[in-house]
């Protein structure tokens, strides 16, 4: 028994001495910040890193997804808990198909391209090499890009085809955040396809792929609606 407890002590001892220094993120703090105010008279904080502003909520005028409809009127978001799509639509902010993400920049901002969201990673310290790579990327970053007092990225969640494309569905919000990019993947022919990011509220990484537009899928991704962080240069 005594020699359980010594052991016991030594190990809690050792996980003392070392474990605040192994989880430190390094110090990354927005250059300047300031407002900006849509179209629709939304007040929105930006925050700049390196050369480029960013919106440090999401974007959130117009429609809310859950009112959208059909042609004959009908409700087109199918999730079954109403109150918690509210609950998330207030908390993450509205989301927005590819379309809408584009047109719906205030005056002198724009929907960032996927070298935009590139500089951010490797401003935060993503090496060259491992931001242009598809997949989760990167060791912390995705973790500084979720920091209340930086870029402040939400788990939004995205929103689904289902019924072959006749109704849609919120899905991972709370655990994912998706966004957009304005950069289109010329190498896919079949329809028009896109460069998103991914975070993840369990992942210090951040995610590089590409998703359709049209009501497809592709490789599984198929986010019909995603946030929206809008930016520009820095002046």
């Amino acid at each position: 028994m005594k020699t359980i407890i010594l052991l016991w002590i030594t190990t809690l001892a050792l996980c003392v001495g070392c474990s605040d220094n192994d989880n430190e993120l390094p110090a990354i703090k927005p250059g300047s910040t300031g407002t900006l105010t849509d179209n629709d008279g939304i007040e929105y904080i930006w925050v700049r890193y390196g050369d480029l502003d960013w919106m440090a909520s999401n974007y959130n005028a117009g429609t809310p997804y859950y009112e959208q409809k059909n042609s004959r009127g009908q409700a087109l978001l199918r999730n079954s808990d109403t109150e918690l799509v509210k609950a998330y639509y207030t908390t993450y902010g509205n989301l927005y198909t590819y379309e809408e993400a584009v047109a719906n920049a205030p005056a002198g901002w724009r929907l960032p391209t996927d070298e935009d969201w590139k500089k951010l990673e490797q401003t935060l310290g993503m090496s060259t090499s491992e931001s242009n790579a598809i997949g989760w990327r990167g060791s912390y970053e995705g973790e500084l890009m979720q920091q209340k007092d930086g870029i402040n990225l939400r788990l939004c969640g995205s929103i689904t085809l289902g019924g072959s494309g006749s109704y849609l569905f919120l899905r991972n919000a709370g655990d994912y955040g998706f966004y957009w990019t304005s950069t289109v993947d010329e190498s896919y022919k079949k329809s028009t396809a896109v460069y998103f990011r991914r975070i993840r509220y369990n992942s210090s990484q951040i995610e590089r792929d590409v998703t359709t537009i049209a009501d497809e899928s592709l490789m599984g991704m198929n986010n019909k609606y995603m946030g929206v962080r809008y930016v520009r240069d820095a002046k």
